[in-house]
């Protein structure tokens, strides 16, 4: 009878030191209050029931060997796919652009007294083009989206030729200047590569408003008295498709950098196709 006492209160007393032991080896975040053990435990994280992981190691432990346990995984961070459906987006682009044109012939008679006409073809206009292109996307599935645009180019002028004569206080000089506008609709369809970067191809359509305006002008001497002056218009309006393709990076939650590269088909009198290389960022809502 003795022996079975003292034995009692030895292992009572040790109970409540191997039971947090136990609870230390396991993570040390149960809560074992339902065994009526106190202090020592661990600061349990405060999680919702619904980031509960019932596989996990450490929680599979805690609530097999104390049902009142409420230790839960954190939560993965927001997929991405999950921002990018629905969103609306604004960018800006800086665009450079080369155009293919038709071969049209042209004369204009000289701004000189005495001067020969001008004669040339749009072949020797300037190709190259540097524009900026506005727009306002809408993503509504995972990979397809939207995007209306507007893009001008920025008028350069360039001097086509010169032209003097000795006995005369004057001298003329040609100038030239191609500029387009356009707008429309672009349909996108995008390839995920990784969370932060996807490929996307182009198709669509618009409106396009080329013109191309040559000048002979006369001036008196060396100055920039302008006496007299013969221009030659040429203009196309016309709807064209465009196909593209390239990539953007995601920067942040909701700023991503594009680069894209693109060919329109204009087909017009004098300007036969476009071929751009467009680069500027989208702010994601």
């Amino acid at each position: 009878m003795k022996k079975t006492f003292v034995s009692t209160v030895v292992f009572s007393s040790l109970f409540p030191a191997i039971a947090l032991a136990q609870t230390y080896y396991n993570g040390g975040y149960s809560n074992v209050g339902a065994y009526g053990i106190s202090g020592y435990a661990k600061p349990q994280p405060s999680y919702t029931p619904a980031q509960a992981v019932s596989g996990n190691g450490n929680a599979s432990l805690m609530q097999n060997y104390f049902p009142g346990s409420s230790y839960y995984a954190p939560q993965k961070p927001e997929a991405r796919k999950q921002r990018e459906i629905g969103s609306i987006s604004v960018g800006a682009d800086y665009v450079l652009g080369y155009a293919s044109y038709e071969t049209v012939d042209y004369t204009i008679e000289s701004a000189l007294n005495g001067g020969n006409d001008y004669t040339s073809d749009t072949r020797n206009f300037d190709r190259s083009f540097n524009s900026i292109s506005l727009n306002i996307g809408w993503r509504p599935l995972r990979y397809v989206g939207i995007e209306a645009f507007y893009s001008t180019s920025l008028d350069e002028d360039k001097v086509t030729h010169t032209e003097s004569y000795s006995q005369y206080p004057e001298f003329a000089r040609g100038e030239y200047t191609v500029s387009y506008k356009v707008y429309g609709l672009d349909l996108l369809g995008y390839v995920p590569i990784n969370d932060d970067i996807e490929f996307i191809a182009s198709i669509g359509v618009g409106k396009y408003d080329a013109t191309a305006k040559v000048k002979i002008m006369a001036y008196e001497g060396i100055s920039t008295n302008e006496l007299r002056s013969t221009s030659k218009e040429f203009e196309d309006s016309s709807v064209a498709y465009r196909i593209g393709g390239g990539f953007q990076i995601w920067l942040s939650k909701h700023l991503t950098l594009r680069v894209m590269g693109r060919w329109s088909s204009i087909g017009g009198d004098f300007m036969s196709y476009i071929t751009e290389i467009n680069a500027g960022v989208r702010y994601h809502f």
